[in-house]
């Protein structure tokens, strides 16, 4: 009988003689030919293999702690390993990581480490994040604010090592970061504070860093609502502390970004949180508040272009295109009025110089703005270009077709012309060498930088009406934000 590694069913006797069986019931009819008794059948439920299945929670326990002791310590030697390698790598990071502590205690100088700007005196400041540092020593630390920062370090320090052996659980974090911010939503105390703000604004950078390009992150826009929410809920009284000023800038230029980007008009407070902002005493440097007002004039624009083409009534978008058109070139008259006031663009270092870009702060934040309108306007030239492509379509005469196609050529010139405002200051924002302390070193883009370049460089590197060379310029930006400041959405996984 062979043997085909089943236990056998057949009855005693024929399993004894190795023959085959029939399994008749209630005898086999070998056993009644050959004039023997059947002794019957084994029961079915003894006919399974008695095999062990080894498993962690099979282990005797004095084992299973001593696999849990030798795991922890390996993760420890490998994590102690990375951040060697990550001071090594990178001199200017102000910590040195002991296997006998545990990396969060390491997120908050991380994260304030990625917005810090040092001066030519030497100086360590926050540019506009100049609060947060008061905000986390004030909070505590199961406190939701520095949750949200362990859930962002821990995905930066993810990104940056690229090691499948370091494993830190950002998803986690962020789940833990985001059950104690619902808590405190819930909280009638917390819900204005300026440390729930802070945290909802934090997420939306989380999602950036851990982002894929050419994708919307999955939470990004759900905490931009909760952005609004929060502003509204805050109300008048976040412009009568400087802390509240520079949180409203951060939370609204999220907001406006979002806005521009989905077609929808900005909230209807804008204006009057816009008004109190700059009548506020307590307000400094407003060189983003034109920049507010106008890029919410230009999401109005966009949202009535959105809407025509939604629509797809030839008869309207004809009505509308020049309404529309006049309504662009007052805007960029607008903007390039703003954009030459203020300092030179080529003005000589001063006091409060970023030693990694040389230039000045009122420069850089000049120039940042200078692109953020850029972009703004090239979103609308955008939506004009494909209104005009739509408007072609209907059936008008040979003149009214000539006429809607030399303006469709020349708003394709104009976004050329404003791609080339962006990419040029690229180079002077992200410097490939910087002078640090008398020695040239790499200069990874800090966040403060990359963050205001992520949304430009990425309109301009989607974009199917600029020039082939301007893309790729973009596309180098975007990989450098991507694969040194660690910020995923500007190259995708």
């Amino acid at each position: 009988m062979v043997n085909t590694g089943f236990p056998s069913k057949a009855c005693h006797t024929c399993r004894r003689r190795r023959v085959k069986c029939d399994f008749g019931r209630p005898g086999c009819l070998r056993c009644k030919k050959f004039g023997h008794d059947c002794p019957g059948y084994r029961e079915l439920n003894k006919l399974g293999f008695k095999l062990r299945i080894l498993t962690p929670e099979s282990y005797p326990r004095q084992k299973r702690q001593d696999c849990a002791r030798q795991a922890t310590q390996k993760s420890e030697q490998q994590l102690h390993q990375y951040f060697q390698n990550a001071v090594t790598r990178q001199p200017q990071l102000a910590f040195v990581y002991a296997p006998t502590e545990h990396w969060e205690a390491h997120a908050k100088p991380v994260l304030l480490g990625q917005f810090t700007i040092v001066t030519l005196q030497g100086a360590r400041v926050y540019g506009s994040l100049d609060f947060l540092p008061q905000l986390l020593e004030r909070a505590g630390t199961e406190s939701t604010l520095h949750k949200v920062c362990d859930a962002i370090a821990s995905a930066y320090f993810a990104n940056r090592s690229r090691s499948n052996n370091i494993e830190f659980g950002h998803r986690k974090l962020y789940v833990r970061a985001l059950q104690s911010l619902s808590n405190d939503v819930s909280d009638v105390e917390k819900q204005s504070q300026d440390t729930t703000l802070a945290a909802v604004w934090l997420l939306c950078l989380y999602e950036l860093i851990v982002g894929a390009r050419g994708q919307e992150p999955r939470g990004w826009r759900t905490h931009g609502e909760a952005l609004i929410g929060l502003l509204r809920l805050r109300g008048q009284s976040q412009f009568q502390t400087r802390t509240g000023c520079q949180l409203f800038q951060l939370a609204y230029q999220t907001v406006q970004i979002q806005t521009i980007r989905t077609g929808r008009m900005p909230p209807p407070e804008a204006v009057t949180w816009l008004q109190s902002m700059q009548t506020s005493p307590m307000a400094r440097n407003l060189l983003f508040l034109p920049a507010f007002l106008y890029s919410d004039l230009a999401s109005r624009i966009y949202s009535m272009i959105c809407d025509l083409i939604d629509q797809g009534s030839y008869e309207k978008m004809l009505e509308s295109i020049n309404d529309i058109m006049f309504a662009c070139k007052t805007l960029e008259s607008s903007i390039d009025a703003v954009v030459t006031q203020g300092p030179a663009l080529h003005s000589q270092p001063g006091p409060s110089d970023d030693l990694a870009t040389g230039q000045s702060h009122d420069w850089l934040m000049k120039q940042h703005a200078a692109n953020y309108l850029s972009a703004c306007l090239f979103q609308v030239y955008q939506g004009t270009v494909e209104l005009l492509s739509q408007t072609l379509k209907a059936n008008v005469s040979p003149k009214k077709h000539a006429a809607l196609l030399c303006l469709r050529e020349s708003n394709i010139e104009r976004l050329k012309d404003l791609a080339d405002r962006t990419l040029v200051s690229l180079p002077l924002l992200l410097p490939a060498k910087a002078a640090i302390a008398d020695r040239q070193g790499p200069n990874p883009p800090t966040w403060g930088h990359a963050l205001k370049l992520l949304w430009p460089l990425g309109l301009i590197s989607s974009s199917a009406n600029v020039h082939e060379s301007q893309r790729a310029a973009a596309n180098l930006g975007l990989l450098r934000i991507g694969y040194e400041a660690g910020i995923m959405q500007a190259v995708g996984r």
